[in-house]
């Protein structure tokens, strides 16, 4: 049975689906209405916003040493990419022990408009990345593109996190070879020109991260300073 035109059972669901208590076959039958219902979808990620301060009292639990070690399988080609994979370390131990605020954020994000579409319109099959702050363990950065979409919308979370005197740097770290430039993040809100389409410039980018650089961006087309944040990028599809 559908919860369209019926709130109340609507708002129930969308309370399920964030608590984590609906489960199985009923969650995904949830996920496939909410592609196709604008007011599920919003109800989903209010509740979501609603109860994600619950999620940060929660004392982060180390996850077992397979976990890590799976991860380092799956993104072993990463390595090659040098010095750099190393100063954007710290997200080894954010990605474990965020894990849970991260999929639920990560949940809300996928249904926000992309870009210059309508608020009614959900996200089709695109990219999406969540950077952090590796000293509050806080999402701090949001951004999503479609598949073929050329830009790239970055939100700021904590507008507090833009700097005077300097220029936040968003970069792509591929699996192989340097980061690459994505733009700078001067605004709450930036819309970035992708190399191409999001399946060309982010399909092998498994990691986005900033960089505080001089005022304009790095003068040498790689970070020259701290790398402040960073975040997982993941296909959603």
């Amino acid at each position: 049975m559908n919860c369209k035109n019926k709130p109340e059972l609507r708002e129930r669901l969308a309370a399920e689906y964030a608590l984590g208590t609906l489960r199985g076959r009923a969650r995904d039958r949830l996920r496939r209405w909410m592609r196709e219902d604008a007011a599920l979808a919003r109800a989903v990620a209010e509740w979501e916003a609603r109860l994600s301060p619950l999620a940060q009292a929660v004392p982060p639990v180390r996850a077992p040493a397979r976990v890590w070690n799976e991860i380092e399988a799956r993104i072993g080609a990463a390595r090659a990419a040098g010095d750099w994979w190393d100063r954007v370390g710290f997200w080894r131990p954010l990605g474990i022990l965020a894990s849970g605020a991260m999929a639920a954020l990560l949940a809300a994000v996928a249904l926000l408009p992309v870009g210059q579409a309508p608020p009614s319109e959900l996200v089709p099959a695109a990219y999406i990345a969540v950077l952090s702050d590796p000293k509050t363990q806080r999402a701090v950065l949001v951004a999503t593109a479609a598949r073929q979409d050329a830009r790239l919308s970055v939100k700021a979370l904590d507008p507090a996190i833009l700097v005077a005197g300097g220029s936040l740097e968003l970069w792509a770290v591929p699996k192989r070879g340097g980061p690459k430039s994505l733009g700078l993040l001067e605004a709450e809100h930036a819309s970035l020109k992708l190399a191409g389409n999001a399946d060309r410039a982010l399909g092998d980018v498994p990691l986005l991260a900033v960089s505080l650089e001089p005022r304009g961006g790095s003068p040498t087309g790689a970070p020259t300073g701290p790398v402040l944040y960073s975040g997982p990028c993941v296909k959603y599809w």
